[in-house]
This record gives C-alpha cells, structure tokens and sequence, in this order.
C-alpha cells in the first residue's frame, strides 16, 4: 500500500504538530523571505528619507537664520534713514557722522518708533551743536591777508603787459592775463 506523504501520520497529529505539506513550506518560505525583502527594502528607504528630512531641516533653518538676518539689516536701514531723514530736515551737514554719533546713543538695530528717534535726533543737536550746518564754528575764521595797493597792482599789470608783449611766451600772457584779471577786481 502506497501512503500519501502529503498527508499526517496519525502519531504525528496526537502530539499537536501540525504538519504542512512540502511544497506549501516552500511557498510559505518563498513569502517569507519576499516580505524580508521587502521589510530591509522599505527600511532603507525610511533611512534614506530620514536623512532627507534631517538636510531639509538643516536647510530650513539656514534659510531662517537668512530671513532673520535680512529683516535685521531691514530694520537698521529703516532706522538709519528715518535719522539721515531728520537730521537733513534739522540742516545738519555731515549725516554719516551724526548718525554714527546717534548710533552710540540709541540702538538702531531694534525697531524703534519714529519719536523715539526724533527724540534721539533731537538730543544729539542740543549736546552737538556743531553739527549743523548753519550754525557758526567754534574755529576762528580765516584772517584777512593785506590787499595790493591799486597803484602797487598796476605797476605790476603793466610790467606783465610788456614782458608778454617782448617775448610772446605763453606764460607771460597767461601771467599778463591773470594779474588783469585779479586788478578789474580790486576796483569793485
């Protein structure tokens, strides 16, 4: 009698074993090890996003740190031009230097309303008043150099007028011309 391998043995089913038969272990395991595949397959890919994500974020917030800054550097510009603004308005000559001098008061990197710095503006003219324009120096003015007797002058316009003349150099004219020149004034 021909027994049937595909099918349990009697003993075999008494202990709780269940036997499967040959081919369909080698199909189960043929899933199996596709699943595994899959599983490491899958698992790979989830690394490789993660790594993704992780340079995603690493250039997020680069690019935050960027907007951040530029909004800084907004901000301090603002803040410069409203003052350069004001201190124009005030007559001040020199803006770059009052406003150098403003930024060692108030800090114009913060936002900061337009009445603080007036306010500010305003300090820095009562404290340094020589950074108006239309306000006197406290230089002493140039000294008056003594002016050529009109006698004196055409004597000297006259000499010039004859060296030119007797040389005909360029430079006796030009020197001719400017001693003229210099003379028509001094009669005003």
């Amino acid at each position: 009698m021909a027994e049937n391998t595909d099918q349990p043995t009697q003993a075999e089913t008494d202990n709780g074993d269940r036997l499967v038969p040959v081919s369909e272990s080698i199909k189960y395991r043929r899933r199996a090890q596709k699943a595994e595949g899959r599983v490491a397959q899958l698992e790979q890919q989830l690394t490789e996003m993660q790594s993704q994500l992780d340079a995603l974020g690493d250039e997020l917030a680069r690019a935050e740190a960027q907007r951040d800054e530029a909004a800084q550097r907004l901000v301090e510009a603002e803040n410069r031009l409203t003052a350069e603004r004001l201190m124009a308005m005030a007559g001040v000559a020199d803006t770059e230097t009052a406003v150098l001098l403003l930024s060692k008061r108030i800090d114009l990197t913060q936002e900061l309303a337009g009445s603080a710095i007036a306010d500010a503006v305003e300090e820095l003219l009562v404290d340094k008043p020589f950074l108006r324009s239309g306000q006197e120096s406290s230089l002493p003015g140039a000294t008056a150099s003594a002016k050529p007797s009109a006698l004196g002058g055409l004597a000297a316009l006259a000499d010039a007028a004859e060296r030119a003349i007797a040389s005909g150099d360029r430079r006796d004219v030009a020197e001719y011309l400017r001693l003229r020149r210099q003379n028509s004034f001094s009669y005003l």
